[in-house]
């Protein structure tokens, strides 16, 4: 059976013990308290903007410029990965697209072997479109025959129809160079980018927080090397399936830090993550310092109580005189049935069935 975690106010209204030695019987009267229920939570501090650096490429960390506690700004190197590999990619790559970008010129050989073919031609069309027209304007008149200027006009259109063959051919090959010198600049810039993630930058400005690689290590794709944070700490919280419906936005909370085992700090509920989260078995909520600590660390451990209700002049007992779920033993022998509000190991709420004038019997 789930229970209420409860929270005892300081102040007691009435509280009597009565020992009867004769009978070896301890007594008790039920005392008044204010009472808060609440929900216990574990969590952690972290820092509102926090960024993990990763690596997507594998090697070996060749360098590692920053150190834990370092303040750096966005885009500052964190580590740099052995990169020879890849640095002879983009020298293969940039002498293929060299080579392209000569190949697409106008002084290529290729080129310059089609346009000699189309100078030719376009001289050889001078030459029949020439003697095209004289022949027509022989057959004017009628001083050549027909067949001759057929002959002649099939000739001038061979060579039109050479002269746009070579043409075509000439564009289509020098648009397939200039397409293959555009493919070979991306590969260029692609090689070129994959260099720059053997180059491990940090996107947001803060504090290195934790180095999870040392030099000389390999590292693999997708493997944190360090976390950045920057911003104000926040409490993260998780709270068990059967509590979360009782977390409000909001409420207070009591905090008792690791890092300060003696002392509790105050702070409220700002966010409750809609989300269950499985690698945590809990729900996630956010809370935020109303009172900060002198000194705060990301990561560190916590303990809370969330406060999700709270009753003043409750009637309470101990909880050890409860036997049979829900039943005390009077002093004069009687058994009665209570309702029972909220409880914990220490103390348990009365709502009905006894009165703080009766008194009750511990149970042997």
């Amino acid at each position: 059976m789930n229970k209420n975690r409860i929270i005892f106010l300081s102040y007691i209204l009435l509280f009597t013990f009565l020992f009867h030695s004769c009978n070896k019987k301890e007594t008790i009267t039920p005392i008044r308290k204010n009472i808060e229920n609440a929900v216990f939570a574990s969590g952690y501090i972290e820092q509102s903007n926090q960024f993990t650096v990763s690596s997507s490429v594998e090697g070996i960390i060749q360098s590692i410029p920053v150190s834990e506690g370092d303040t750096i700004s966005e885009g500052a190197l964190v580590a740099v990965i052995e990169s020879d590999v890849q640095n002879n990619q983009v020298v293969d790559a940039l002498a293929v697209y060299n080579d392209a970008v000569n190949n697409a010129s106008a002084q290529a050989a290729q080129l310059q072997q089609i346009q000699k073919k189309i100078n030719q031609a376009q001289e050889q069309l001078d030459l029949d479109r020439t003697n095209y027209e004289r022949y027509k304007d022989l057959r004017t008149k009628n001083s050549v025959s027909q067949l001759d200027f057929e002959k002649a006009e099939l000739q001038y259109n061979a060579s039109k129809n050479n002269l746009l063959s070579l043409q075509d051919n000439y564009n289509e090959v020098a648009s397939n160079l200039k397409l293959n010198e555009t493919r070979s600049l991306v590969q260029v810039n692609t090689q070129k980018a994959i260099l720059e993630d053997y180059q491990l930058t940090t996107s947001i400005s803060g504090q290195v927080i934790n180095l999870y690689k040392n030099q000389g290590e390999l590292i693999r794709k997708g493997e944190a090397i360090a976390e950045i944070g920057s911003g104000e700490h926040l409490i993260k919280l998780f709270v068990s399936e059967d509590d979360i419906t009782k977390t409000n936005i909001g409420q207070s909370v009591a905090v008792s830090i690791n890092t300060y085992p003696n002392e509790v700090f105050n702070a409220k509920v700002t966010k409750i993550y809609p989300g269950f989260d499985k690698t945590e078995q809990s729900y996630v909520l956010e809370a935020r310092f109303i009172e900060l600590p002198k000194k705060m660390f990301s990561g560190t451990q916590l303990q809370a109580n969330i406060q999700t209700a709270s009753k003043a002049n409750a009637l309470v007992i101990p909880t050890e005189y409860v036997y049979k779920e829900n039943y005390v033993l009077l002093e004069n022998g009687e058994e009665r049935k209570i309702e029972i509000g909220s409880e914990n190991e220490e103390w348990t709420e009365v709502v009905s069935g006894i009165s703080d004038t009766d008194e009750i019997v511990k149970p042997q």
